[in-house]
């Protein structure tokens, strides 16, 4: 869906901010919730109000046009429009910090292993978020919604992990929220 539990928005947000990320890719945009609540606590609450004082970079992919909406255009720097395993491939840039939030389990284990692989090349760091038992899902005839696979934190196993997280939602799930070391590095 182009939404996600609120229960894990703290947690990601607190590790977003210990990374201190100057660029951020927001990989799965969905409706912008990340962009707003990362532009707020990366520029906002240092006193860059106006769009034009903002200092960091925060891009975004979406691969389902029909969710974009104002918030694209306000909030992110950039959005690339189309299947992220061609969007990342294209890009120019690395980033400080990946996101991809309730994005992985949209894609089946081996095409998802490819993703994380592409990804850590773009990044110093990659930050990812699944539920751990993810449900049926539709949302607007958006086929890109079905999910294909489950991950379980031990699928991370040979990532250099710095941070592993298993937070419980509600009585019938809980997010796995993993953040990943990348491999680009510009110090």
């Amino acid at each position: 869906m182009p939404t996600s539990y609120y229960g894990q928005i703290s947690t990601i947000l607190d590790i977003a901010i210990s990374q201190n990320p100057k660029s951020v890719l927001d990989v799965g945009i969905g409706f912008g919730k990340y962009g707003v609540l990362l532009r707020e606590v990366l520029d906002i609450s240092s006193e860059r109000y106006s769009k034009n004082k903002w200092e960091v970079i925060i891009d975004g992919i979406e691969g389902y046009k029909n969710y974009k909406n104002p918030i694209y255009e306000y909030v992110y720097n950039k959005v690339y429009f189309g299947f992220i395993q061609e969007e990342v491939k294209s890009l120019k840039n690395n980033y400080d910090l990946i996101l991809m939030i309730d994005v992985l389990e949209h894609f089946n284990k081996n095409e998802g292993e490819e993703i994380i692989k592409t990804l850590l090349k773009k990044c110093r760091n990659l930050l990812i978020c699944v539920p751990a038992i993810p449900s049926k899902q539709a949302y607007l005839d958006n086929e890109l919604e079905e999910h294909k696979s489950v991950w379980r934190a031990s699928d991370f196993k040979n990532y250099k992990v710095k941070r592993i997280e298993i937070l419980p939602m509600t009585f019938f799930n809980s997010s796995i929220i993993v953040l990943i070391e990348g491999r680009y590095n510009n110090g």
